[in-house]
């Protein structure tokens, strides 16, 4: 295909989608020309492009001349994101649009904000498409399942060696992959990221959105600085400032410890959206009515307390109080011990959102003990499930949304397969090998629906074992008498 034909094509596709203005066409497209060294095709043929037929055509025609290598993913996605920002608005001009429509309305700025990074590719559109979901009715309700196809599978010890390692401070250099430094950092594949400025706590953090969007409108939240996570008494105040600020969206902060915290726990940040998570269904066990508060203990897999209230100062008090009194509680018939040799095991998973004019905190109780007969967590995902979710259960798994991991797609063909046919297990496969021999002995054919659903069964084990309080009675009576030893 003819390349000055491609780059008039992408040049069609940004003032379309209101990247460019059309009086500026000829000034980005001799940029664009310039970037890959582009001065004597002639133009043949006129008709639009797909994104992805101009980027699968421009990024062929720059490996063909040797502008970028190795032809690999991470190089394909990196000189995309270089192409792309040659034709969107700068940093500030974004930040000072978001900032006008978000003084009018909220939902104006977020939209612009979500829309832009679709229509630059910052958020995989593509990729995300080719996701597979489903949802599993669970003894606690319906529970959303997800393989994500974009997002790798990180090993829990990874994560807490990247919170240990040292760090070099380079001048406008991220220091991580969340860092502000991402945007407009030519050495990555962040180039079309483009992030605002907001307030909480008064304190400056940015606000951008996940190329992975494991749910409806997934952002992030970061602190200006690279700081680790930390749960402190300001973070319930971060998150109601939050919602202020935005009302539609929730918001939620990952366990500041390792084993029960994210993927990322470097540095400083929360995660938000517009999207209705399981947890918000859950059950009520039962419910404390006190003067301007309730207080109810969820039927929920992950031991959870939420707090309702249309006084902002009253929930963030009683927030607190918990996140204190959990701190440094103990319960050696549960197996939960707030520290061990002077090293912290209690914290928790805080999660806030608006309901009408009332503020709804949901406080999830986390313990990242280790023990001889769970070296991998007490109250982790235990080595029979691992095989589906070996990943630290963050908040978004917490609220009841299943990431697992791209293998699982192959995987669960290749299991079905096996059982239906009576074939050799493949090593692809050993990990799940006295699963498959349970589901032999419950199956004599298996299809891809009953399979979606014992990989929610086994989920559903994946959230219990992460739940510090079971839901026994014994349990139950704890949690209880641990909520009563708060209120009074």
């Amino acid at each position: 295909m003819n390349i000055a034909f491609v780059i008039q094509a992408f040049i069609e596709y940004a003032v379309k989608h209101e990247l460019i203005d059309s009086s500026d066409s000829f000034l980005f497209e001799q940029k664009v020309l310039s970037f890959l060294g582009v001065y004597e095709e002639k133009l043949l043929e006129k008709r639009e492009l797909s994104y992805e037929e101009i980027m699968d055509n421009l990024l062929f025609y720059a490996y063909e001349k040797n502008i970028f290598e190795p032809d690999t993913i991470e190089e394909r996605d990196a000189f995309e994101a270089k192409l792309i920002d040659l034709v969107m608005p700068e940093p500030k001009e974004v930040k000072k649009k978001f900032l006008k429509l978000q003084s009018i309305n909220p939902n104006l700025a977020t939209d612009y904000l979500y829309k832009l990074s679709q229509n630059v590719n910052y958020i995989k559109v593509k990729r995300l498409k080719e996701n597979m979901s489903w949802s599993y009715h669970s003894s606690f309700g319906k529970l959303m399942m997800t393989i994500n196809l974009a997002k790798p599978e990180k090993d829990p010890k990874d994560i807490e060696k990247a919170l240990l390692k040292q760090i070099v401070k380079e001048e406008n250099k991220p220091l991580c992959v969340i860092c502000k430094e991402n945007e407009q950092n030519y050495d990555n594949a962040r180039m079309n990221l483009r992030i605002v400025p907001i307030q909480l706590g008064q304190e400056l953090w940015h606000f951008q959105y996940s190329p992975y969007q494991y749910y409806d409108e997934h952002a992030i939240i970061l602190h200006d600085f690279h700081r680790p996570m930390k749960i402190t008494e300001k973070t319930i105040s971060y998150l109601l400032d939050f919602i202020d600020l935005f009302p539609e969206y929730f918001i939620g902060s990952n366990a500041d410890l390792p084993i029960v915290g994210g993927s990322i726990m470097n540095h400083d940040h929360f995660q938000a959206g517009k999207y209705h998570f399981p947890i918000e269904k859950a059950e009520t066990i039962y419910q404390i009515k006190l003067e301007n508060i309730k207080i109810e203990h969820l039927k929920w897999p992950l031991s959870t307390i939420r707090l309702t209230s249309s006084d902002a100062q009253t929930i963030k008090k009683c927030a607190n109080k918990i996140r204190e009194h959990w701190m440094v509680y103990s319960n050696k018939k549960l197996d939960i011990l707030a520290n061990t040799l002077e090293v912290r095991h209690n914290t928790i998973t805080p999660i806030v959102r608006k309901i009408k004019d009332s503020y709804q905190v949901d406080i999830i109780l986390r313990n990242n003990r280790t023990s001889d007969a769970f070296p991998d967590g007490i109250f982790h995902p235990h080595a029979d499930v691992q095989h589906i979710k070996k990943e630290n259960i963050g908040l978004i798994e917490a609220m009841g949304l299943a990431i697992l991991p791209g293998r699982l797609k192959k995987e669960l063909e290749e299991i079905e397969h096996v059982i239906n046919n009576k074939g050799l297990l493949s090593s692809n496969l050993d990990k799940h090998k006295v699963w498959i021999n349970q589901l032999i002995q419950s199956y004599e054919k298996i299809d891809d629906i009953q399979l979606r659903e014992e990989v929610g069964k086994k989920f559903e084990r994946v959230l219990i074992d992460a739940g510090v309080f079971k839901q026994d009675l014994s349990g139950i009576e704890a949690m209880k008498q641990f909520i009563f030893s708060i209120i009074l």
